[in-house]
């Protein structure tokens, strides 16, 4: 029997999981464990699934139920430790579990402890462009930089890429699981329809349907460069994320898709910008694997400490109700908790002004990103904030300083009309850019709004 543990590979195209189970034709059952750990809160009032992310979820989970049924396979979802259920489980019922390769130590951790149980684990990559075998030449030393790293990828190993399977017709029988737990999902299972930001429900189906439109119906991939760091709109981004963080779609689904439309319409900047965007995903799912532990420490992968702030509750306060008096940054969370998604643009500058503004833990602030967002990928989103905090692979931060947004600057550049603070912050719908940006620099402030908490740092970026 095998038993085929979903986790953040929820499709059926392109998954090696459903053609290893097909192959092996023995009984099936086929799980989704929703960690309990997931909704129990931290010292600092965070859980891992915020309600925009756990509608998200169970809309992916939804979608898979339905394809596996129409082919007599049952979708079983529990809810507890993952270790403790598939132990429980296998000494009720002996099986092999099939499941994808650990991203983060956490479920390396996981894994082990399985196998120290004697339970066969078959693992393989289901997240990443190119298997461990195929990319190991150029991760030996692993390139400190971005740039060295695309430079190797696309000199030696591009060519490995494979072109995604199509879904496997599952001809086995479904066996149960021979106990019962029930997930406490949240009573409001209605997405954010506020007429603003993102609008995407879960599932392959539904991933699938954005990727055709995004590309060929609509094709906004024509004006990507020019337009992925706005913070409004439809089309600004490709908004694919969420599909590729919870496996709705296959990474090479994507790259394919996009080499088929540059073969139709020429590969240009467009093109070729969405593209890098996939590779510096790549990049950070092999750091997260090279590196481990070091990603979620405080000096991240430096070689020494940086200087330790003392955590501010006020300041952690203000942060978490929308509430910093910097209109920009109220909006961005505000966003960021009604729909579980920011523009790239935005999730910069919050992480600049979490760091170096508010001066608090970078690594509490991915966490709470890795509570709101519905595209949290964990080796993107620590490997982003540890970049942004100065201790991860930016060539210029090499002592820890990070990178410093200045909030007046970018408001001027990317939201010069204060279109996205006025759809999501009601008190500064009559304000201007000016009076936005004297009330944000500590000048005249706005009325019936707070003042604005910022350690006065450089004015760079």
């Amino acid at each position: 029997m095998n038993v085929l543990w979903l986790r953040n590979d929820l499709r059926l195209h392109d998954h090696p999981g459903f053609q290893r189970a097909q192959a092996d034709a023995c009984p099936l059952s086929v799980v989704y464990i929703l960690p309990q750990h997931w909704l129990e809160k931290d010292e600092h009032g965070l859980n891992r699934l915020s309600l925009p992310k756990a509608r998200f979820l169970r809309a992916c989970l939804i979608d898979l139920h339905r394809a596996l049924y129409l082919q007599n396979i049952q979708l079983h979802i529990l809810y507890g430790d993952p270790v403790e259920l598939l132990q429980r489980w296998h000494r009720q019922h002996a099986f092999t579990l099939l499941t994808h390769s650990a991203q983060a130590p956490e479920e390396r951790q996981w894994l082990a402890q399985l196998q120290q149980a004697h339970i066969e684990c078959v693992t393989y990559d289901t997240q990443t462009l190119l298997n461990h075998t195929d990319i190991a030449p150029i991760l030996e030393p692993f390139p400190a930089t971005f740039n060295r790293f695309r430079r190797a990828f696309e000199r030696d190993v591009i060519q490995h890429i494979q072109k995604p399977t199509a879904p496997v017709v599952l001809t086995q029988h479904s066996q149960d699981v021979p106990f019962i737990t029930s997930a406490p999902w949240p009573n409001d299972f209605h997405p954010y329809r506020g007429g603003a930001g993102i609008q995407a429900t879960g599932g392959e189906q539904n991933g699938l349907s954005w990727l055709n439109r995004y590309l060929w119906q609509d094709r906004g991939i024509a004006h990507y460069k020019t337009t992925r760091n706005q913070l409004l709109g439809t089309h600004y981004a490709s908004q694919l994320s969420p599909y590729l963080a919870w496996g709705c779609l296959s990474v090479r689904q994507v790259w394919y898709e996009i080499v088929r439309y540059e073969q139709q319409f020429g590969m240009d900047e467009h093109s070729e910008w969405l593209r890098m965007e996939l590779l510096w995903r790549e990049f950070f799912h092999w750091s997260m694997r090279h590196h481990a532990d070091r990603l979620f420490q405080y000096q991240g992968l430096l070689d020494h400490t940086p200087p330790v702030r003392q955590h501010n509750s006020g300041y952690w306060q203000a942060w978490c109700t929308a509430e910093t008096g910097m209109p920009m940054i109220d909006a961005g969370l505000l966003e960021l908790q009604h729909t579980g998604f920011l523009s790239n643009r935005l999730r910069q500058i919050l992480a600049s002004y979490f760091v170096h503004e508010l001066g608090l833990d970078w690594r509490l602030g991915a966490r709470y990103f890795e509570q709101q967002l519905i595209d949290f990928d964990v080796a993107s989103n620590w490997g982003n904030w540890a970049y942004l905090a100065g201790v991860g692979h930016d060539p210029r931060s090499q002592n820890g300083e990070g990178r410093y947004f200045n909030i007046n600057k970018q408001l001027q550049q990317y939201d010069p009309d204060v279109r996205h603070i006025h759809t999501w912050l009601t008190k500064c719908q009559y304000a201007t850019l000016d009076d936005i940006q004297r009330h944000q620099a500590g000048g005249s402030e706005l009325a019936d709004y707070p003042s604005p908490i910022h350690l006065a740092t450089s004015n760079r970026v």
